[in-house]
């Protein structure tokens, strides 16, 4: 039972890790950047839409609630991205090599957590 509430709470956070990822490469990887203007970024806001696999494990109020909170934050992100260097070309890969340590780290605590409970925990007659 408790290697079952391991693995759950780590495939829980690797939905949320994948969803955090997938939406920073689709931030910094739009288009709309390179021209300096928010004045589509509320239509493309709209267009988002997690990967097929994971929507129906988001409930449609995050994201409304993320869509809010991007088009609120556009004007700092805009801001933020003009003041460093134009790394959208290596963005995507920059963001999803983060995602595989991230992802790597997530199994290797899994892997550890079930160690732990196979280390502590009752011992079974043979």
């Amino acid at each position: 039972m408790a290697h079952a509430i391991i693995w759950i709470i780590v495939a829980l956070m690797f939905g949320l890790w994948t969803l955090i990822a997938w939406t920073a490469d689709s931030v910094l990887g739009w288009p709309g950047w390179s021209a300096h203007t928010l004045a589509e970024w509320p239509l493309w806001l709209d267009s988002l839409h997690p990967p097929t696999w994971l929507a129906p494990w988001v409930p449609e109020a995050w994201l409304d609630d993320a869509r809010a909170w991007l088009l609120d934050a556009g004007p700092e992100i805009e801001e933020a991205l003009r003041a460093t260097p134009d790394l959208r070309d290596i963005a995507g890969f920059i963001v999803w090599s983060a995602w595989a340590i991230g992802t790597g780290s997530l199994l290797l605590m899994g892997i550890a957590g079930s160690a732990v409970v196979k280390m502590f925990g009752p011992k079974k007659a043979t």
